[in-house]
């Protein structure tokens, strides 16, 4: 007996094509998000107080920031907040910015 072959169409990933799609911003939010988890792992897993742990909370607060200029304010304002940035990671102008809450979506 033959055995039958699935056509090639049934073997795709349903996220396949993806790629083709770069510029549609539910693409977009997708490859924020993992990026933003990516670093928020490396954050965590940096020594605390380091220039690897401040690096890395910066880079985890700009893919935030892109990632909330993406998205609906209500699913924004979902969002859990991002952790505490280490000693050395804001300059005095950011940690105002920050404790007034400027630049947020």
């Amino acid at each position: 007996m033959a055995e039958a072959r699935l056509p090639e169409e049934a073997l795709r990933r349903p996220w396949h094509g993806a790629s083709d799609r770069a510029a549609d911003p539910a693409i977009v939010l997708i490859r924020l998000q993992r990026a933003e988890i990516e670093v928020l792992i490396a954050f965590r897993c940096a020594a605390a107080g380091s220039e690897e742990a401040a690096r890395a909370w910066r880079q985890l607060a700009t893919l935030r920031a892109k990632r909330v200029a993406l998205m609906p304010r209500e699913a924004a304002s979902r969002l859990p907040p991002l952790p505490t940035p280490p000693a050395g990671a804001l300059s005095t102008w950011q940690r105002l910015r920050q404790r007034l809450g400027l630049g947020r979506g």
